[in-house]
């Protein structure tokens, strides 16, 4: 068998970013004798959030679930109303949000009252949980809607004829954006205000997988089944109409994988080195 990686594989910067605050929490929750939590998973990978919960770090979702200590905002961000109610029980927040999510929470803070805004997401996401709950200078939510298809684009106001602002889950898949993008500019036409993009590294990572795709005739991607980064490639992948196996560990390798002469190897943007070094070589190697 022979094993071809995608050539833009393992950490993005904003999971690289987090991991190093997941670090820092437990230094300063170690130092100053206090419980580390981490607000949900700080990222969608099973193998990484177990390293650390093994450290001590507990996974809360709100204040009232353990006594005050430092507890890690994980990649995907947390609204205002909950940051707020963490730092009024008195816990030290280390803030390990990605630096593109942060900034879609600025946009949406500073969007006149006179605008609307319209979120393409997966509804029950933390991303999209996180930008569907940010304050505005007046301390109110800012009102959002989420669409996810064209049905539910359809079922949007016409918004009086006012400015529409239009965001995307960063890791959303990008054919699908880019086709509900097309969508929203149809209906709403020059009201349409384009905010965010999609994260950079996401697209350079799509596009590698299908210049990987071409080389070889099955797939195998690594990472979290919670990662909806990692589900978009195995999405990409069916659309090569190559057969591919989404798995989170060596141990999910399936037997049938080695009835190919060319395997691709990809991996979500949160999946660790060794994870994916240790399924490559069990491939090369021919054996479970």
């Amino acid at each position: 068998m022979v094993v071809i990686q995608s050539h833009i594989i393992g950490y993005c910067n904003g999971v690289a970013h987090v991991i190093e605050m997941a670090q820092e929490c437990l230094r300063i929750a170690n130092a100053k004798n206090l419980p580390a939590y981490s607000i949900g998973w700080f990222i969608h990978n099973p193998t990484v959030v177990k390293r650390f919960v093994a450290k001590g770090m507990q996974c809360i979702d709100t204040p009232k679930e353990g006594s005050p200590g430092v507890a890690l905002i994980r990649a995907h961000g947390i609204g205002d109303p909950l940051r707020e109610a963490f730092e009024q029980q008195g816990f030290t927040l280390i803030d390990g949000t990605c630096g593109i999510v942060a900034y879609s929470q600025r946009l949406i803070r500073k969007t006149p009252e006179s605008n609307h805004v319209v979120i393409i997401g997966l509804p029950g996401h933390s991303e999209v949980i996180a930008l569907s709950n940010v304050y505005n200078a007046e301390k109110q939510i800012v009102p959002v809607h989420v669409v996810a298809s064209e049905a539910d684009i359809d079922a949007l106001p016409d918004f009086s004829n006012e400015e529409v602002l239009l965001m995307v889950q960063t890791t959303f898949p990008q054919t699908q954006y880019n086709n509900l993008r097309d969508y929203m500019l149809f209906r709403y036409k020059n009201r349409l205000r384009i905010g965010n993009q999609l994260c950079p590294n996401t697209l350079r990572r799509h596009v590698a997988v299908l210049d990987m795709c071409k080389k070889v005739d099955a797939v195998i991607v690594i990472g979290g089944k919670m990662s909806a980064n990692t589900t978009a490639l195995v999405h990409l992948v069916e659309s090569q109409n190559l057969p591919v196996w989404h798995i989170e560990s060596v141990e999910e390798i399936p037997s049938q994988i080695f009835s190919f002469r060319r395997v691709g190897v990809t991996a979500g943007t949160s999946t660790p080195p060794e994870d994916i070094d240790a399924v490559v070589d069990a491939l090369e190697k021919g054996e479970l």
